[in-house]
Order: C-alpha cells, then sequence, then structure tokens
C-alpha cells in the first residue's frame, strides 16, 4: 500500500471511529441496561459515556484531521488512537463482559468489541506503516522524531 493508500485508508478508520463513538455515547451508552454494570466501578454510564465520546471520539477526529494536515501527526496520533480504542474495548470487556458471551453471537451489536478492537489494531499497524513512510520525506517533522 503506498502513501496515499495509507493515508486513505486510515482516514476512513478515523472518521468512522470519530463518527460511531460520537454517536454511541449520545444515543447508545445512555439507554443500556443498568444492570450490566451493576459489578463493576461505574454507578451510571455517564463516565463511559463521555470515555467513548470524548476519548475515543476525540483521539479519531484529531487523527482524521491531522491526516490530511500532516501525515506525520496523523500517523502518530493515529496509533495514539487505536491504543485508546482498544483500551476502551478491554475496559468494556472487564467490567460488562465479552458481549458474544453475554448478549449472543446471533446478535449484530454482540460482536461490536471484536470489530472495534480490530479497527484499534489496524490503526496502530496502519499509523506505524506510515509513520515509517513519511520519517524520512517530510520535511516539517521535527529532526528528533525522524
Amino acid at each position: 500500500m503506498n502513501h496515499i493508500g495509507k493515508r486513505l485508508a486510515l482516514l476512513l478508520i478515523a472518521g468512522f471511529d470519530a463518527a460511531t463513538a460520537v454517536y454511541g455515547a449520545i444515543f447508545v451508552v445512555p439507554t443500556m441496561a443498568r444492570e450490566w454494570i451493576l459489578f463493576g466501578p461505574f454507578t451510571d454510564y455517564t463516565y463511559p459515556a463521555l470515555a467513548l465520546g470524548f476519548m475515543v471520539g476525540g483521539t479519531a477526529l484529531l487523527t482524521a484531521v491531522a491526516i490530511i494536515w500532516r501525515p506525520w501527526v496523523g500517523a502518530l496520533t493515529s496509533m495514539l488512537a487505536g491504543i485508546v480504542i482498544v483500551a476502551f474495548e478491554l475496559v468494556e470487556i472487564a467490567v460488562v463482559g465479552l458481549s458474544v458471551v453475554v448478549i449472543g453471537p446471533d446478535q449484530f451489536q454482540s460482536w461490536l468489541q471484536i470489530v472495534y478492537i480490530g479497527l484499534g489494531t489496524a490503526q496502530v499497524v496502519l499509523g506505524y506503516r506510515l509513520w515509517l513512510a513519511t520519517a524520512m520525506t517530510d520535511s516539517a517533522m521535527p529532526h528528533l522524531l525522524r
């Protein structure tokens, strides 16, 4: 995959992640069953919704903008955004459980944790590959980062 292909793939993944994280934080998380978090550290879904919207959605949005503006910055933020998504999903699994087991494999939403862990991992890998592709060619990159 060439430099432009990596940027386009990251732009699409980051845009999708940002849009679905913000949507999920506003419309999905507040409607989830409270029983799912009774044995975890949260008493309601306020903090998970804020984390999803601002941390996951915010880093994904930052990545989408940075990919267009400065590819090397986008590469770094993509790796950060991927780590944030995977971490969010792992905390969700620790608190709520693995959705495929809790909800059942026949429901569409039960696979979302696995899909987002995959998207987060893809962001880290593509971000790293874009970083390698831009590290020696982008004259705007600080020399300490090369």
